[in-house]
């Protein structure tokens, strides 16, 4: 063969042989691929496959044994811890039916059956409301007990969200009301059966509720003086019996208790003279006290408050008897709000631990939650019937004369502003500010005459108590 042809045939090879590769990479290529999408499909598949489905009428079932009771064939099976329900869920087995009873009637939409869902398909009204129930009384995360109550961590979120919404809208104008004159009237005989002293609406005082997930460019601000890690203060003004006639909460910052004070309902009124017209309403004034009378009612506060005739205080370094005696009187009456928040802390330990949630609406909604089951709790206490509006002066029939055991008009209603005290209500970096009508607001109460008549109520009391 000629020279020419040899190299022909080579040629002819090599690239024969590059074809061949060619052939071969490209057949890989799409081994490759096909191989690749059918692993990704079936991962999806097996993802789909294995999504967990919650057995909601497993949880129901669960829960009426454990909790509600159950019937079967006519007859009704004792739940399991049924005497344990107050203890666990902090409120009475009756109370809980009422407020099953009474969001069920509402019309809430996230609390009514789906129509196109099966019963055991859905999640049961009563773990919608027991897991929130229980979230605030042991002070826990939401999704904490999603493995009990079946569902998932969003949905309990959600159930934590709309229980509050639904408790502030159905319950918020009897349990968080401004007090009537009736109201009025029966804590002013309240108290003067108690502390044996005329003209005292009620305790005022503070506590403090740490904000674990306060945001770092907000901390500064949002830390008291006294401590050193952000909090919310909680103000409030309750009776004998602890139940929370107002509260107003939200930062301290610099200002101190009196920044919150001036977003109180009370003092508002008793600034525009509203409140001093509801007393006159409510047959109350004037009152006399040692021979000395008085036209406005009074609180007792400590010494951090302003000086007025609206608060009664200690005296700060007691040196005679009748000051000691005064003193120990004042103190030991101040209790019952030092009593509510006690007993408002170790029954709904969301607010005795630090808070974890950062959105100042959702807060705001679960410390008012916290407020209307604790006076929920204490009008049961005292009434004896869930279904009854609560009386100060009822109290005085189940122990007349000593301290009072354990733990309206809607036009006169104020569900009001103070509730929010400042969470959520207003921008983030308006928070810290004190408007100019807010401290006119608090300075009418500070005039001259209100020093005198502090002066006077004060010389009263300690002639009345330091005997």
């Amino acid at each position: 063969m000629k020279p020419n042809q040899i190299q022909a045939i080579a040629a002819a090879m090599e690239a024969g042989a590059m074809a061949v590769e060619m052939l071969l990479l490209s057949t890989e290529k799409k081994r490759k691929a096909t191989t690749t999408t059918t692993t990704v499909d079936y991962c999806r598949k097996q993802q789909r496959s294995t999504r967990r489905k919650f057995r909601h009428a497993e949880a129901l079932h669960c829960i009426k044994r454990d909790y509600l009771g159950s019937t079967r064939g006519g007859d009704l099976i004792s739940p399991l811890l049924g005497a344990e329900f107050q203890m666990i869920f902090k409120i009475s087995r009756s109370r809980f039916q009422v407020l099953m009873e009474d969001i069920k009637a509402s019309g809430c939409r996230f609390y009514q059956p789906k129509t196109n869902l099966h019963a055991d398909d859905q999640c049961s009204l009563e773990a919608k409301l027991l897991l929130p129930i229980k979230t605030l009384a042991c002070g826990v995360p939401c999704h904490t007990f999603i493995d009990y109550f079946q569902m998932s961590r969003q949905y309990a979120r959600e159930c934590c969200l709309q229980f509050d919404i639904v408790m502030k809208q159905l319950y918020a104008k009897e349990y968080l009301r401004f007090p009537t004159a009736d109201d009025l009237q029966s804590i002013i005989k309240l108290h003067k059966n108690v502390h044996k002293v005329d003209g005292l609406f009620g305790c005022i005082d503070c506590t403090h509720i740490p904000w674990k997930n306060c945001p770092k460019a907000w901390a500064d601000s949002r830390t008291d003086t006294t401590s050193s890690s952000p909090s919310i203060l909680l103000e409030a003004i309750v009776d004998h019996n602890m139940f929370f006639w107002d509260m107003s909460f939200g930062y301290t910052g610099n200002e101190g208790p009196l920044s919150v004070l001036t977003d109180s309902s009370v003092l508002q009124k008793m600034a525009d003279g509203t409140f001093h017209d509801l007393e006159q309403q409510a047959n109350v004034l004037p009152f006399t006290i040692k021979d000395q009378q008085f036209t406005k009612g009074f609180m007792l506060a400590d010494n951090m408050y302003p000086k007025c005739s609206r608060f009664a205080m200690p005296v700060d370094d007691p040196t005679t008897d009748k000051e000691l005696k005064y003193t120990e009187w004042q103190q030991s009456s101040k209790k019952d709000v030092d009593r509510a928040f006690g007993v408002l802390k170790r029954n709904w330990q969301f607010l005795d631990n630090p808070i974890l949630l950062f959105n100042l609406s959702d807060i705001s909604l679960r410390i008012t939650c916290c407020i209307i089951l604790h006076n929920m709790l204490t009008s049961d206490k005292v009434m004896g019937d869930p279904r009854a509006k609560y009386t100060p002066s009822a109290s005085i029939a189940h122990c007349p004369g000593s301290i009072f055991p354990g733990n309206g008009n809607n036009d006169n209603v104020d569900t009001n502003s103070s509730i929010l005290g400042g969470l959520g209500k207003t921008p983030a970096h308006l928070l810290d500010q004190v408007t100019t009508s807010r401290k006119d607001t608090f300075n009418e109460l500070m005039d001259e005459q209100q020093d005198d008549d502090h002066q006077r109520l004060h010389q009263a009391l300690m002639d009345k108590f330091g005997v």
